[in-house]
């Protein structure tokens, strides 16, 4: 699926994720907060002629200076940051030649939004989008009409992406050897495995000690592991590779075996094999051009951070953020 923009410890994320305004208008669509103040319902509107005004409210003028000190004292840093970050990646595009077509701006937007749809509907519970558009009709709104808001506000997001993505790709070489690793763990053998994970080595040895009398690992995946995920499923993990990550520590165990405690980012692991699947039937050649896209894209995720962090860090940049 917000980042925010942390300058300081180079936490510096691509783009500003949760566009302005998009949680405000979503949490009125699911709450049913208000309606459109777009239209008054007494007398006629008024002609605002002056492009200082930016509305007027029962005679009394809001003023652009007002709209942008509201936008400023709310969004100020962390939007001055996105456009500060987009001015970098315009100028080292047209330093290196790199343009987009409006055809590939239209498709990355459209994966963009639907991306950010998804990540709504998982936010909000909402099993699908006829949910969605149910909650969207309570506020006289629909679907079609949330994905053009959002294509709006995310237009410039999806064209400063794509030309990053291919100034990257310039840097970016892969080799044999690198698709071939990707081919072995995409397509080779992997490990069918249960899991329950703990916070704490302790909870884990109670938890292995308990097993090995035997106690039911699903079970108790349900009721202990912190992985809701896989506990929902009784502890099921996706199949995994025996030549990567937490697979190469179980990698020479039987099926119905347990492994000791695993730790990881994530916890304390205790894994169950229950089953392996054999070599996939595609023919390297046959994916060769799926597994470069994989590649190149996991080298894109790995030198993004550092790439943007040099351009800020060797430009010359003064802030000059002010609201009065």
């Amino acid at each position: 699926m917000p980042m925010r923009a942390v300058m300081k410890n180079h936490t510096i994320p691509f783009v500003f994720t949760l566009l302005l305004f998009v949680s405000t208008f979503f949490t009125q669509a699911i709450c049913g907060e208000g309606k459109s103040t777009a239209e008054s319902t007494k007398g006629e509107p008024q002609i605002i002629t002056d492009k200082n005004i930016v509305a007027i409210v029962n005679d009394q003028k809001v003023t652009r200076q007002e709209l942008y000190n509201l936008l400023v004292d709310t969004y100020g840093e962390d939007a001055l940051d996105v456009l500060i970050r987009r001015t970098v990646i315009y100028q080292e595009a047209k330093k290196k030649g790199v343009t987009v077509t409006n055809s590939e701006v239209g498709q990355k937007l459209k994966t963009l939004v639907n991306n950010e749809v998804d990540g709504l509907m998982r936010t909000y519970r909402m099993k699908d989008r006829e949910d969605l558009e149910k909650e969207l009709a309570k506020i006289g709104s629909s679907l079609a009409q949330f994905e053009q808001k959002l294509s709006k506000k995310m237009k410039k997001q999806a064209e400063v992406e794509l030309l990053a993505e291919k100034i990257m790709a310039m840097t970016i070489t892969i080799t044999d050897e690198e698709l071939k690793k990707a081919y072995d763990l995409e397509y080779g053998e992997k490990i069918e495995a249960n899991q329950i994970v703990f916070r704490t080595r302790r909870e884990a040895e109670d938890a292995l000690r308990k097993l090995q009398s035997g106690a039911d690992f699903a079970t108790l995946a349900k009721n202990e592991s912190v992985d809701r995920a896989s506990a929902a499923r009784g502890g099921k993990m996706q199949p995994f590779s025996p030549k990567e990550g937490i697979g190469t520590e179980v990698a020479t165990l039987k099926v119905g075996e347990l492994s000791g405690i695993i730790q990881t980012d994530y916890g304390y692991h205790i894994i169950k094999i229950v089953g392996r699947k054999a070599v996939g039937n595609k023919s390297f050649d046959s994916v060769k051009v799926e597994l470069e896209k994989v590649v190149r894209n996991q080298h894109y995720r790995e030198r993004l951070g550092p790439w943007l962090i040099s351009l800020i860090e060797n430009a010359s940049i003064t802030k000059n953020l002010t609201s009065d």
